[in-house]
């Protein structure tokens, strides 16, 4: 018997499909228009040198060790390099951890808005979906509480995709207490930790006692703007991550080596990259928070990451899907509707802008729809 897999597939991807039917400014899939040269000759030594065969699958020793002694001196974690394990990229360490860990009986709560991967990965294993609402930006802590049942799992997202927020250090920490007394886990992706704009990020795994319950996943894919180079990591202790090794182990073997040696030299990169990365963001942030307010969209602006999640101004009566639709179509704009980002209901009058795009693509895009909404 052939199973059924009850879920769509990814509406970020099909917009992006439409995107390029229609000639349209890409402003749904997250991914940067350009790689700085400087990175791109990482890569070219690398495969020049001939690293192009298999690294050993966790990946190589050398960039375990240096991603441990970061997140030791950046997030005060000491996690030895031997239960990290180098992924491609951040969906595939999510998809690990999900499948190596999550019985088919387990509770997993999902924040929604979510990254669309996520209820597909716990679809997967026919694990149970409890949903709580990020309202307003706002965490309720009792719903979590309530919904949050003996050994539990947690998605968690910060910065969060889509709506940019940045869980703060209480948040976390009464996060963290939740999960002990329940004695439950957590699968974190913090996919933006370096693209944060105004607050300070902070790892659940590194307060007390949370080690040994969260699996973590980072990625270079956008700290070093190479999406598709498929580059990330995740970390954990014990059986956890004995169980997402053995799952990566079958579905990759291992991350593309070439791109592994490259990451050695990223991780190199001085202070400056960063302060230049964040504050190119910063300045598209503002630039796009500035013209669709003007539009008549509403939303936070975010604290971290390259979204905004916008509510659909008053005067347009169409839902989420149709508006995005026929913008794509007839604008050349595409955005993804904000239906997407929930298990059930929910969203349907917002959509998610990325401005992941270099400034002139936005202003393009910007100019595009002032025309389609006027």
């Amino acid at each position: 018997m052939i199973r059924n897999i009850n879920f769509q597939s990814s509406m970020i991807r099909k917009m992006t499909v439409l995107a390029e039917k229609y000639n349209a400014i890409n402003l749904a899939q997250g991914f940067p228009e350009h790689t700085k040269t400087e990175i791109i000759n990482m890569a070219v030594r690398s495969i020049r040198d001939d690293h192009n065969q298999y690294t050993v699958t966790d990946g190589l020793p050398i960039l375990r060790k240096k991603i441990a002694e970061k997140l030791k001196v950046e997030r005060g974690i000491d996690i030895s390099y031997e239960n990290l394990i180098i992924t491609c990229g951040a969906s595939e360490a999510i998809m690990a951890a999900v499948i190596g860990n999550v019985s088919s009986n387990a509770n997993v709560v999902i924040i929604e808005p979510a990254y669309e991967n996520y209820i597909p990965a716990v679809k997967l294993v026919n694990a149970n979906i409890k949903t709580i609402a990020l309202t307003h930006n706002i965490l309720n802590l009792k719903e979590l509480e309530n919904s949050f049942s003996v050994g539990s799992f947690l998605m968690l997202n910060t910065p969060h995709n889509p709506t940019g927020k940045v869980f703060s250090y209480d948040e976390l920490s009464n996060i963290a207490k939740i999960i002990k007394e329940r004695e439950g886990y957590v699968i974190v992706d913090e996919t933006y930790e370096y693209l944060i704009y105004s607050k300070k990020h902070y790892s659940i795994a590194s307060f007390d006692g949370m080690l040994e319950r969260a699996i973590t996943v980072g990625s270079f894919s956008k700290t070093y703007s190479i999406t598709g180079w498929r580059l990330g990591y995740v970390y954990g202790k014990d059986k956890l991550m004995n169980n997402v090794r053995n799952v990566h182990d079958y579905l990759t073997i291992c991350a593309p080596a070439p791109f592994q040696y490259a990451a050695l030299e990223m991780l190199d990169l001085p202070e400056k990259y960063y302060k230049d990365f964040v504050e190119s963001y910063k300045i598209r942030r503002n630039f796009i928070s500035k013209e669709i307010k003007s539009l008549g969209f509403t939303f936070n602006i975010p604290d971290g990451a390259y979204y905004i999640f916008a509510e659909l101004p008053k005067r347009i009566k169409s839902n989420d899907m149709e508006f995005c639709m026929d913008l794509v179509k007839n604008a050349g704009v595409a955005l993804v509707p904000g239906s997407s980002f929930y298990n059930l209901d929910g969203g349907n009058r917002f959509v998610r802008f990325s401005f992941s795009k270099e400034i002139y693509s936005l202003k393009k895009a910007m100019k595009r729809l002032k025309a389609y909404l006027k």
